[in-house]
């Protein structure tokens, strides 16, 4: 019994039950944030509707068009089509978020089945199991990049450089306001699959490669495009084309592709089966005209500072560790390369999508929040070379740091759904910090 305590106890360290701690805050925060912000006066419409609509589908609706009332399309901001004529409820989104949400929705279900609770499936009651699983999520996937952090940095300097991420970045924004959006999860993933893969490329074990080829499966499940995060990885402490061969040579094994294969197809056949059953093809392309339509000619500035949704005008402190990339490069370290180079072609992705801006309705550039987990890898590398520095230079570091979380935090209070202003339309973006740091 004293053995079973003490296994309990070391299991239960210090650091885990910070991360349950902050589970439980997060979940709060989602809770009090959610009931004062609206989102297209709902927190299940547009988009999230979109990836949302195969839970209450599987679990109460059912994919035909006839169960759902007449206006129930335009109830949900369009999320989705209701195709009176085929019957079928179609939706662009695949059900990769709806598959990680599904234990909770479930538990939400399950709970009322036997309290004999009457809620629609589209109700607070049900958003609140899905809550609960976006607090898991985001906790597991900090939890998981402060054990990938920690093979390069400290024990202390990994917690701090995760904290910052979380609550220096856009990441808090879209892990509290918009948990039926993609990205939390996508950063999640991301960064399980980076411990997972850089714990294979150490062990070389069948189960840390798992660690890896899963989260990445249901990662491209979820956003497609996110298959490119597969080949950052492979660069990974790549500093020379031995250590690349390296890389390739372990992953690419005959039997690790038949694994990740495998994995990928059972992931993707029940989205084939809908495709099929909505569209009329197994593979179809779902955004219609919607694309990367402007490779020749990305707007690469409107993406990093315009007040309409720009990436470092909402997440500055990812401009001190795009700077301290350039650092780590002439200092000759690992992943300094690759970090600055995920940074530009997530960039020039986003900047060649047709909405620059993403439909306007963004706090910062959204696709960026999952690959933050290696654009902000510089901090941790500030972070534990922070004592080098002279006592000035400390403290313009101390005094940023400061500055560009409360700058996050405090325009999050303020920031409601959209920015409603043109591409440059600096005057009403400097209005809503001003009331921001008001407090009004």
């Amino acid at each position: 019994m004293k053995n079973r305590l003490t296994i309990l106890l070391n299991y239960f360290t210090v650091n885990r039950l910070t991360y349950i701690l902050l589970f439980f805050i997060t979940l709060i925060l989602i809770e009090s944030r959610q009931t004062k912000i609206t989102n297209f006066n709902c927190e299940i419409c547009a988009d999230k509707a979109g990836y949302y609509m195969f839970l209450p589908a599987v679990f109460h609706m059912g994919f035909e068009a006839e169960n759902y009332t007449e206006n129930f399309q335009v109830e949900r901001g369009n999320g989705f089509i209701l195709d009176k004529k085929k019957n079928k409820i179609i939706t662009k989104f695949t059900y990769g978020l709806s598959l990680l949400l599904s234990p909770f929705y479930a538990l939400g279900a399950l709970i009322a089945y036997f309290f004999s609770i009457n809620e629609h499936p589209y109700s607070n009651y049900y958003l609140f199991f899905i809550n609960i699983g976006a607090a898991f999520y985001i906790t597991l996937g900090l939890f998981y990049l402060n054990k990938f952090f920690k093979f390069y940095f400290s024990k202390s300097v990994s917690f701090l450089t995760v904290m910052i991420v979380f609550f220096g970045t856009n990441l808090y924004y879209y892990s509290i306001d918009e948990t039926l959006m993609s990205h939390l999860y996508s950063f999640s993933l991301f960064s399980i699959l980076l411990y997972g893969i850089k714990t294979f490329y150490e062990t070389k074990q069948t189960k840390h490669f798992l660690l890896f080829a899963i989260p990445f499966a249901l990662a491209v499940l979820i956003r497609p495009t996110n298959i490119l995060f597969g080949v950052f990885v492979l660069f990974l402490d790549v500093d020379n084309m031995s250590s690349l061969k390296s890389n390739l040579k372990m992953v690419l094994q005959r039997k690790n592709i038949a694994i990740g294969l495998g994995i990928y197809l059972i992931i993707l056949i029940p989205q084939m089966l809908y495709w099929n059953f909505a569209y009329g093809q197994f593979l179809p392309y779902t955004y219609g005209e919607e694309g990367f339509t402007n490779w020749y000619k990305p707007r690469l500035i409107n993406n990093w500072f315009s007040p309409h949704s720009g990436f470092f005008t909402y997440t500055p402190i990812a401009l001190l560790s795009i700077y301290f990339s350039i650092v780590m490069i002439f200092r000759k370290q690992k992943n300094a390369v690759l970090v600055l180079a995920v940074f530009l072609i997530s960039s020039y992705m986003c900047a060649s999508w047709h909405l620059v801006n993403f439909g306007g309705c963004n706090f910062g550039k959204r696709p960026m929040v999952e690959y933050l987990p290696l654009i902000m890898f510089p901090i941790g590398y500030l972070l534990s070379t922070f004592k080098n520095y002279r006592f000035w230079v400390k403290l313009l570091i101390i005094l940023l740091i400061i500055t560009f979380v409360s700058y996050n935090l405090i325009l999050f209070r303020r920031f409601d759904t959209c920015f409603f202003g043109d591409t440059w339309e600096w005057s009403k973006f400097w209005l809503l910090v001003k009331e921001a740091y008001m407090f009004k």
